[in-house]
């Protein structure tokens, strides 16, 4: 835990009373505060104390750097395939239709 702490942004949530303690002070809405202590803030009166704040500093002890492959990818239109419909010797009105009434019966074209 203490790793955790000292190696990662972890660590300025334990600053958090410090930002409530802070605000309670200033003259203002919670945006205002945000927006003048963390959007460029300058230096003024009170900057030792702004500086406790959390993720005003926060430490830059693992920084790690990944970059993604560039990933490209074309889908081609896929060919075409024409299957010929071959005649077939089978008709159908050249059997007698007492097989309809069995189980097993000829195939048909559809």
């Amino acid at each position: 835990m203490m790793y955790v702490l000292a190696t990662t942004n972890a660590g300025e949530v334990l600053k958090v009373p410090m930002f409530v303690e802070h605000f309670m002070e200033y003259q203002g809405s919670l945006s205002e505060f945000v927006m003048e202590h963390y959007d460029n803030h300058k230096q003024d009166s009170d900057w030792d104390t702004d500086q406790k704040l959390p993720f005003i500093n926060p430490p830059i002890v693992l920084t790690v750097h990944a970059q993604l492959p560039e990933l490209t990818f074309e889908i081609k239109k896929p060919k075409e395939i024409t299957v010929s419909k071959k005649n077939s010797i089978y008709k159908e009105k050249d059997f007698s239709n007492h097989y309809l009434s069995q189980i097993f019966q000829p195939p048909r074209l559809s």
